[in-house]
């Protein structure tokens, strides 16, 4: 969404509310939410369709190549606040979870959402994570798909293709960098 600082591209966000379209009622998560601009996407989607909108951000930074950049972003501005200013100003009613993605995941509990988009830190180790615990939280016929699968983030790929085949998933692709898996 324009004015909205981030990196998720407007070819991007187009994938992104189709992808929140398709579900009426139930429970979205979006990990890795920083300023809005992604939510900013979908979010109105979900309250047009009674799905609840959880945003997963601890707002703490990052553990993969990038954290010198958010590090310094946070040293300078209250990213949360920006973030939950961003989504009153759009009027996207959203539940908040401020901590980390693995707590959140047991906050909400095994087979509780529906659809889970990752896009918290790119390292390999948190990737990894993030695909073990959210998955479990997925209704069996729950969607996950995340952001930054490309070559500038081999340890994201990594991470998602040794998952997937560790469970007989095929990475499919949408524009950009992404993501989404699908039984085989």
């Amino acid at each position: 969404m324009k004015g909205i600082e981030g990196w998720f591209s407007e070819d991007e966000g187009r994938w992104y509310a189709r992808f929140a379209r398709g579900l009426v009622g139930g429970t979205f998560v979006e990990v890795g939410s920083w300023k809005g601009r992604s939510a900013s996407f979908i979010g109105k989607i979900c309250e047009a369709n009674g799905t609840r909108l959880v945003c997963v951000d601890a707002w703490s930074g990052s553990r993969d190549g990038l954290r010198a950049r958010y590090d310094s972003a946070l040293a300078v501005e209250d990213v949360e606040a920006t973030f939950r200013a961003n989504m009153a100003s759009l009027g996207i009613p959203v539940c908040v979870l401020a901590t980390s993605s693995a707590t959140a995941a047991a906050t909400l509990g095994p087979s509780s959402v529906d659809r889970v988009f990752l896009d918290g830190s790119h390292d390999e180790a948190s990737v990894a994570e993030d695909l073990v615990v959210w998955s479990a939280c997925l209704r069996p016929d729950g969607r996950l798909a995340g952001h930054d699968y490309s070559p500038k983030h081999p340890a994201l790929c990594a991470a998602v293709d040794a998952f997937a085949g560790s469970r007989g998933l095929t990475v499919r692709r949408g524009p950009r960098s992404i993501y989404w898996l699908e039984p085989t």
